[in-house]
């Protein structure tokens, strides 16, 4: 599709990104859909481009821009290097999980990916900078609405589209969420300026109306994720995109800006007097969410609180850097998650999954799964899960078969749930205690049939379906167990489960958090940076973002359409950032990356050879 219509990708590219990722089905955490996406995109454009018998128009880059690009790429090569050494080395694992040295690559796939999407990009925007920028605006505005429907969805299927006093934080499709984390967040501060776009855009009432829907769903999404930072990193940046419209309007001319006001925004005509009814409608959502439930009003009294345990979170985490080295080109990507586990005083993981295998007689081999609970605090046993989606949940009951092997007790728990990603609803569940065979010499596997106890799973109504989740732990402090041939039997004794025989590595498995997500991340996008790039990737990150937002608001892109939207867009993302983590969530920092290039592009020059002949 982008050999034969070589723009198309700037519109698919973010429409398709929040949905490109079924990690729950698949059980890949290091790779995912969106990235053979990326690579269909970059294929075929690279291919146009070879393929051309003529050069398209081309932006000219300054020199400044080009060393920044330099140092900015190289600095993640040396960071994607430092963190292969930092886990002991490279080493290939389709299902390599937070702690491997392949979680440094699912860190790097964001500034690689848009990297190389550089030259394609000087390709569209100087063939055309209004039709490349209409493509990306409207691409984000379609994501969005995926992501909106989502969300009306789960909402429904789960607490209830009013239930507003429920401990129940949307998450959507980002399934990178099963360990906590700000991929929601990030990815709506990023995307919601472009409903404003899509406002503004609008010619006739139906599209202004439909775009008015859109902005009532975002509203909705940006509120249901109860998170302080995210109401924070909208207020301001909208305000920001407000005042640089009207600042384009007026030219940047003071006097005439404030004369003008009045006479250029009073209510006149039907755009005019539906805005209007849009801002009393998002005022009164607002008002409902905030007072229609309890939540949120105890997460704003708990907020001192939560920022002190977070500063020194923070601190526990830049305590890891050690030495000279460390400070300054950082302990390499993807490396917070082992480091802090395994350093930081009661900063261990919940738990923990490894797949084994084993030999056996007649020469063949068989995998099996390895489980740990949390190492020594018994407040975190059952906060760690190997899920696996269960698609035809009925209302009858279930058992599980599974064989065990233990060396010394442990406490097994077994749950299926109806459950998005980190919240249950109706549940039946079992709990053993296997006891390890002192008296044998060796341990061997055991097999046990276990009835599911607890509600009947309803299923949720027809237009908002419940799904359903197997999930099995260990839950005792210091506990292991190995795992195979697991089976979950259905009431008319169908087998609803995928590779329980792990016969397919982690395919169709999933391992989930609850509650507790302190090891995974860092809570701060500088101090991330910074931990895995040191104080140079930290100067060349904070460089970039300056670079962009100087040319969006001052400099030479400043009177371009799309600019005060792009700027908007990553204030808002660079705001949420003081009290989130963004790069460890690759389809989140891509997108970061993404604008932050594209903003960069519609600065530049365009080529003599393009440039349109404007009759003064």
């Amino acid at each position: 599709m982008v050999v034969w219509r070589p723009g198309i990708w700037l519109f698919v590219v973010p429409a398709c990104l929040p949905f490109l990722n079924f990690s729950p089905w698949t059980g890949w955490l290091v790779f995912e859909e969106f990235d053979l996406l990326l690579l269909g995109a970059l294929a075929g454009g690279y291919g146009r481009l070879a393929w051309s018998s003529r050069a398209g128009a081309q932006t000219r880059m300054p020199a400044v821009l080009l060393g920044l690009l330099a140092l900015m790429g190289g600095s993640g090569l040396l960071a994607l290097y430092r963190g292969f050494l930092d886990a002991g080395g490279f080493a290939f694992d389709w299902f390599a999980g937070y702690v491997d040295a392949l979680n440094s690559l699912r860190v790097f796939k964001s500034l690689g990916f848009s990297m190389l999407f550089i030259p394609l990009l000087q390709q569209e925007i100087g063939n055309s900078r209004a039709l490349a920028g209409q493509r990306l605006a409207t691409g984000m505005v379609a994501g969005l609405t995926v992501v909106t429907l989502a969300v009306l969805w789960e909402r429904a299927a789960f607490p209830g589209l009013l239930d507003f006093s429920t401990n129940y934080r949307t998450v959507a499709l980002f399934w990178e969420m099963h360990v906590g984390g700000a991929a929601i967040d990030g990815y709506l501060v990023l995307t919601a300026p472009f409903v404003a776009w899509a406002l503004f855009s609008a010619r006739r009432p139906v599209v202004w109306a439909t775009a008015a829907a859109l902005a009532l769903l975002t509203g909705y999404a940006c509120l249901t994720t109860f998170a302080r930072g995210v109401y924070l990193a909208l207020a301001a940046p909208l305000a920001l995109l407000g005042v640089l419209l009207w600042a384009q309007k007026a030219d940047f001319n003071a006097r005439a800006f404030w004369g003008h006001v009045g006479r250029r925004y009073r209510p006149e005509g039907w755009r005019a007097k539906a805005g209007l009814m849009l801002m009393l409608a998002l005022t009164a959502e607002l008002v409902a969410v905030l007072g229609g439930g309890s939540f949120m009003m105890e997460r704003l009294a708990s907020t001192d609180r939560d920022f002190g345990s977070r500063v020194a979170h923070w601190q526990h985490g830049l305590d890891l850097l050690d030495g000279p080295a460390d400070w300054l080109l950082g302990k390499g990507l993807g490396r917070f998650p082992a480091n802090y586990a395994a350093h930081v005083p009661q900063g261990e993981f919940s738990g923990d999954v490894k797949l084994r295998d084993e030999s056996v007689p007649g020469g063949g081999v068989n995998g099996f799964l390895t489980m740990r609970g949390p190492n020594t605090m018994k407040i975190l046993g059952g906060q760690f899960a190997l899920t696996q989606r269960v698609g035809q949940v009925s209302k009858g009951r279930h058992r599980v078969s599974l064989d065990i092997r233990v060396q010394k007790d442990a406490d097994i728990y077994l749950e299926l749930c109806e459950r998005h990603l980190l919240y249950d609803r109706n549940c039946q569940s079992v709990f053993i205690r296997v006891v390890a065979d002192k008296t044998a010499g060796t341990t061997s596997w055991r097999t046990f049939v276990l009835p599911l106890k607890g509600s009947t799973l309803a299923g949720g109504f027809w237009h908002a379906p419940r799904l359903g989740m197997l999930s099995l732990s260990v839950v005792n402090a210091g506990g292991v167990a190995d795992f195979d041939n697991v089976r979950l039997i259905g009431p008319r004794r169908e087998s609803l489960l995928e590779n329980g025989d792990f016969s397919k590595g982690l395919v169709h498995w999933f391992p989930a958090a609850q509650a507790y997500f302190l090891p995974w991340h860092m809570d701060n996008l500088f101090l991330e940076v910074l931990f895995e790039r040191g104080v140079a990737g930290l100067l060349l990150f904070a460089a970039l973002m300056a670079y962009a937002l100087w040319h969006l608001v001052f400099g030479r892109a400043r009177a371009l359409a799309l600019s005060p939207y792009l700027a908007a867009s990553l204030c808002a993302a660079l705001l949420v950032g003081l009290v989130s983590s963004l790069m460890d969530v690759p389809r989140v920092a891509f997108l970061l990356y993404f604008l932050t290039l594209f903003s960069i592009q519609t600065a530049q020059e365009v080529g003599c050879q393009n440039l349109p002949k404007i009759k003064v």
